[in-house]
């Protein structure tokens, strides 16, 4: 549960009080924080499915021939990406377009697409290699944190 501090302690002390008796994990943050992370969490994770299923529909492949050839990795994000597509637009672009941080996560994205273009390209193992490396050291963290 997030808990936006706008500076009134007693209200956010009583809006904490009210989760209290429940497993709940409880974050504190102000409102520019909140928005420049939920830019990621929400926006980044949603825009890269609609951009997996945009590229999916655009390819002229059916769906389901697609699954039937599909991976465990495919089908973790075809199920993903399908719980996406069946959300409102309405909503989704709000999310994308109403949070002033929207932009940040959207160009992080192209720029990790356009970098895994130009290794892909010049067949650059090296460069595929430390992407991965990265990925992977940035998601142990992630892992390491939620055994303790």
């Amino acid at each position: 549960m997030i808990f936006i501090d706008l500076g009134n302690s007693e209200a956010l002390v009583q809006a904490q009080e009210l989760f209290a008796p429940t497993m709940a994990e409880r974050v504190i943050m102000d409102l520019d924080e909140h928005d420049r992370l939920i830019a990621y969490v929400l926006g980044l994770s949603h825009a890269l499915n609609i951009a997996f299923f945009t590229a999916l529909a655009d390819s002229g492949e059916a769906a389901p021939r697609l699954a039937r050839l599909s991976s465990t990795t495919f089908d973790a994000q075809l199920d993903v990406a399908s719980r996406v597509a069946a959300e409102s637009p309405d909503l989704y672009f709000e999310i994308q377009t109403s949070n002033t941080y929207g932009g940040e996560s959207l160009l992080a994205l192209q720029k990790a697409v356009e970098g895994l273009i130009a290794t892909v390209r010049t067949k650059n193992l090296r460069d595929f290699t430390a992407i991965m490396h990265r990925g992977r050291a940035y998601l142990d963290v992630r892992a390491a944190a939620r055994a303790d």
